[in-house]
Order: C-alpha cells, then structure tokens, then sequence
C-alpha cells in the first residue's frame, strides 16, 4: 500500500512538471516583437488621416498601443509590436475602416479605408490579414459573420419589396412565406461558426470569438463560453485574457442577481440639467420607467414620441418616467434634449461603462420598470410594440415585482 502511495505520487509529480514544462516551453515559443505592415486604399480628403492600434484586454474596454498618420503620398504603416504574449489587436483606419489579427506572427494588411460613395455610411468591409494559421481563424470567422449579415439584409428587403407589391404580384411574397428554401441565415451562421469552432476549439485565438458572449446580453451563453474558457487557462496559462474573460462573467452574473424582477432597484445619484444629483428614491409610491438612452442612438430618438404618448396617458394614473443618458458629450446631450423636449426629469450619467455595467445592458434603448415599493418588476431592450404592450398591462392591473425567491442551501451528507 505504502509502495502504491508513492508510486501515485511519483506520477502526479511527473504530470505536474510536464505542465510546468510545457507552460513555460509554449511561453518561450512566443514571439516577443511582431512586425504589423498594411496600407489604405482611399484617404480623406479633409484633414488628418490616422491609424489606431489597439489590443483587446477583454475588460471592455481597449488599450490604445500605437498610432500612425497616413496621406495621399504615403498611404502605408508599420507597427512593431512588443508583446509578452500574443492576443488580439485591432487597426482602426481614419474611424471608417477596421481590421483585427491574432498576433503570434507578422501580419500584412491592405485595407480600404475611407468610404468613396457618394453617400457615406459606415458597413462592414472585409479586410483579409495575411499571418499566421491561429490568425485565420479570425479571417475565417469576419467573413463568414459578414456574410451573414449581408444575407440578413438581403432577405429583410426583399420581403420587404415583396410587401410593398403584393397587389400588384401577390404570388411574389406568398412565395418567401410558404416556400421552405433552405436555413434561416441565423440557423446558417451558427452551423458554419460552429465548424470554426470545432477546428480551432483548442486555440488560444478562440478568445477573439468568445469575447462576443461574455457580456450582459448573453447570460444564456455563460455555462457555454466558461466550458471554452477553462480548457484554454488550463492549456495556455500565460493567456490573461481568458482570466479576465472568466471574471468578466463571473462579475455580470453577480451584478445581473442585483438587478433582476423582484429586487430594489440599485440607487444612483446622478447631476440633472441643472447639476444638481438626483436619486430613485424620491418615486417610490408611483410606478417608474427608467429609461436609458443616448444622443446617438437612433432607436432611442425613434422611441421618445411613442413615451411620450405613454407619459401622457398614464402620468395621472401614478406613472412617472426617468430618463438617464450615458452621452459622453455633455453639449451633445443638452442639444437633444432640446430638440426633443421631453416632459420628465433628465439625468446624465457621470461614467457611461459603470452605469451599463451596474444595470446589465449592452444596448440602448433600454429600460427599466419599478413598482411602487421602488422594486424591479422587468426590463425591456427597445421599446417595441411588444413592450408597450406588456408595460400597459402591468399598469392597467396594477402588478407589483415578483417576490425574489430564496436560494435552500444545499444539504452536505
């Protein structure tokens, strides 16, 4: 017994130095400097034209590395890249044009730059990034995420004009609704993602996927993302960014538990338009629709008519409404408010990543609706017609929160 005792011992000891070994062999193997060449097709014609280098921390927030100005003379640039280990960067072109590498080796670029149509929109552009193999998985994964949003596009307008001519040809739009042609273009992007996911599963550059599903807006996707993540820290422990990503997770389930249906909606203590902070706390006795918008955002701006008309009817009937900004442009804000002219207090927040972070959102519009004892009772991303819908509900019956339920601990034997 002693012997076999030992003998385990001995072998556990042998695995442990073997990961020891083969952690410090794959830090050695990595490339301390990279060279990152490319160039841009089109510049703007009015004032300076940069390049931003980024690297992707998975905090939320990206380190600016570098930068470089390019012109019509001189439209290449070069980057050298001093790394302790590699991870994933981004090249933002002049804020018109991006491209994002895995940099465990030199990488080329040519990209496109500054949109030359005569009417100027921002869409995707695919840049392929000649580097490594890990680095493919990236190229593999923009195009097929571009692909899929084009298709979505395309489907979406030509229903659409299908629509729009059913007098005229309904043999058109009865066809798209009845005729089963193949998948759905999410049902196709999530067979193709899943066979990337499948070849490169085991390699670090997985993160660059990954990081799309650790945030507010896939909770759903937690148990699946952490499953990934803990191979790729046990596998690769010099990688910080799977730590980070894990914490990531680990910090938005403990913050969602804070805000969901049933809990006190957290306090805050915001400046008004007159820069005096303002709480919550003063609307307990009414229901309250807090509403989180920006400037910016273009749903936000579309959805305040259809509040307004929700604040009309049920002002009287015990509703009031907050609407808090995360505008990082304090003159930005005053404008639309102005131009907007809503009837109910108006807060800025000071810090726009914490105020996201501590209401679990990642997208704007979203609102929040309290009950009178100042409880959470649900929140809505967007103000659909679904919405509204379910918002008139709750106050035509006069619904309170849900009470939370208390987690049993669970019995040791």
């Amino acid at each position: 017994m002693i012997r076999k005792t030992i003998l385990i011992k001995m072998l556990l000891a042998v695995v442990v130095l073997g990961l020891s070994v083969d952690a410090k062999a794959q830090k050695n193997a990595l490339p301390k400097t990279i060279v990152v060449k490319g160039s841009v097709e089109f510049v703007s014609p009015k004032g300076s034209n940069k390049i931003w280098l980024y690297r992707d921390v998975m905090t939320g927030k990206p380190k600016l590395i570098d930068s470089a100005v390019v012109s019509a003379q001189n439209k290449s640039f070069t980057f050298k890249i001093k790394q302790d280990h590699p991870g994933i960067y981004k090249l933002d072109a002049l804020h018109w044009d991006e491209a994002s590498f895995w940099s465990d080796a030199d990488v080329t670029v040519k990209m496109r730059g500054y949109d030359t149509a005569r009417v100027h929109m921002k869409i995707p552009h695919y840049n392929f990034v000649e580097g490594s193999m890990d680095n493919n998985f990236i190229n593999l994964f923009e195009q097929i995420q571009q692909l899929g949003y084009l298709r979505f596009v395309d489907e979406y307008n030509l229903e659409y004009y299908a629509k729009q001519n059913k007098k005229n040809d309904s043999a058109w739009i009865t066809y798209l609704r009845t005729k089963h042609r193949y998948d759905s273009a999410n049902a196709d992007l999530k067979m193709r993602t899943n066979v990337l996911f499948k070849v490169y599963k085991d390699r670090p550059v997985l993160l660059y996927a990954l990081r799309s599903d650790i945030g507010p807006q896939s909770s759903d996707k937690y148990d699946d993302v952490l499953k990934y993540l803990d191979k790729l820290i046990v596998k690769y422990p010099w990688s910080t960014e799977a730590k980070e990503a894990k914490q990531t997770i680990i910090t938005n389930r403990e913050m969602a538990a804070r805000v969901q249906s049933g809990k006190p909606v957290p306090s805050i203590s915001y400046p008004d338009a007159e820069g005096n902070l303002q709480g919550v706390e003063k609307y307990k006795g009414n229901y309250l629709l807090i509403d989180f918008w920006a400037s910016w955002c273009g749903p936000c701006r579309q959805s305040i008519p259809k509040v307004k008309e929700l604040f009309g009817e049920y002002h009287e009937k015990g509703l009031d409404i907050l609407s808090v900004s995360i505008d990082k442009d304090e003159s930005a804000w005053r404008k639309a408010m102005l131009e907007e002219k809503m009837p109910w207090e108006q807060l800025l927040s000071p810090d726009m990543d914490k105020t996201m972070k501590k209401f679990q959102f990642s997208g704007i519009p979203t609102m929040y609706l309290i009950d009178p004892d100042g409880k959470i009772i649900r929140s809505y991303t967007g103000y659909s017609p679904e919405a509204e819908a379910n918002i008139k509900s709750i106050l035509n019956n006069k619904t309170l929160a849900p009470k939370v339920r208390k987690s049993i601990p669970m019995a040791s034997f």
